[in-house]
């Protein structure tokens, strides 16, 4: 196929029986440029990744982004328009950078169960003229041909099986040699760009260094203690969206001073036994700043949790530590109109079976 391409994804991009690996295994060809992949988080992600050159000289950019969204939103711990402007955003990045994005859009194994968050990704999809795999139709086909149970097809609740995940490979590579063939027409387009920036807590806090690295990411942050307090500057007119954390070493309550007082239940446990997973954790309510900072600090007292944490725990894991990289701060807003293209046939943008 030979192609340059970028990825945005969650743990089914990241899985070596998923689907991304799949569809790289079966050509050696396909040069992945850029890659902004991590498991248990949500489509932050995009933002968090996707700065600076991330789509440039790159074809597609494969986004998949449902299925943690959709955990996500069943804990409360994040909301939909926090989903819907995260997605946008990604695409537009990358149409403003002349990367094509296809959206492949993944159901939990309770097919129904995901369909609202689905629906959702699938409309900013159609607004805005954008490819898209919805794959209930591939668990449709796979699972009348074989005579099976939708569940049946996949490794547990969030996860498709093996053999699913060569399938949806096998018709993403195929949705994307259409594409590359399909006619298109200019346009403009117009979009409020959130800016988005990674405050490095390494570079504004004196406390223990801690540096992991995994196939996926490397990690440079610091150790918070309880008992100490930690100014950060963030700068004016500036909001906390969600912060960089090793979940296997957050054991603590993380309280944010702010234009308020904001207490986030950081006391989680990583999904295998390991002394190192990333995690992008979500803050629903955001967090701006008092006169261009906020400050950090741990405390083990019972105090009311400002937003839910997925997989946090309430009275485990409270050994008064937490290590983080980054936080995701948002700025406000860039009104930029750029040139790009559309399909020339606009039913073309959703994969449908041959």
């Amino acid at each position: 196929m030979s192609m340059s391409i970028s990825i945005l994804g969650q743990s089914n991009s990241i899985l070596k029986a998923g689907f991304f690996q799949k569809f790289l295994d079966a050509d050696d060809t396909i040069t992945v440029k850029s890659a902004g992949r991590i498991g248990a988080s949500p489509s932050l992600l995009g933002p968090y990744f996707a700065q600076g050159d991330f789509f440039q000289g790159s074809e597609f950019c494969i986004v998949d982004p449902c299925v943690i969204d959709f955990s996500l939103l069943s804990a409360n711990a994040i909301d939909y328009y926090d989903v819907l402007k995260w997605i946008e955003w990604i695409g537009h990045s990358a149409k403003r950078a002349n990367c094509e994005p296809v959206f492949v859009c993944i159901p939990v194994s309770d097919i129904n169960a995901s369909r609202t968050v689905i629906s959702a990704c699938i409309s900013v999809c159609q607004k805005n003229d954008w490819y898209y795999l919805d794959v209930r139709d591939i668990i449709a086909t796979v699972a009348k041909s074989r005579n099976v149970d939708a569940k049946e097809l996949y490794a547990d609740g969030s996860h498709p099986a093996e053999f699913l995940s060569g399938v949806i490979a096998t018709h993403l590579g195929n949705f994307l040699t259409k594409i590359r063939t399909a006619k298109t027409e200019t346009c403009k387009r117009t979009f409020a760009f959130t800016a988005y920036e990674r405050v490095s807590l390494r570079e504004q806090i004196q406390s223990a260094p801690v540096d992991y690295s995994s196939r996926l990411i490397a990690f440079s942050g610091v150790r918070l203690a309880r008992g100490e307090r930690y100014p950060i500057y963030i700068g004016s007119d500036a909001s906390i969206r969600g912060l960089m954390v090793n979940s296997a070493a957050c054991k603590s309550v993380l309280t944010i001073e702010g234009d308020r007082t904001f207490h986030k239940n950081l006391r989680l446990k990583p999904y295998h036994p390991t002394n190192f997973e990333a995690r992008l954790i979500p803050i629903c309510k955001p967090i701006r700043d008092h006169q261009g900072g906020v400050t950090l600090s741990l405390t083990n007292q019972d105090v009311r949790i400002s937003d839910v944490t997925m997989h946090s725990f309430k009275e485990d894991n409270d050994e008064g530590f937490i290590e983080a990289a980054d936080l995701v701060v948002e700025r406000g807003y860039d009104l930029i109109t750029y040139a790009a293209t559309r399909p020339a046939d606009p039913a073309s943008i959703r994969w449908m079976p041959d």
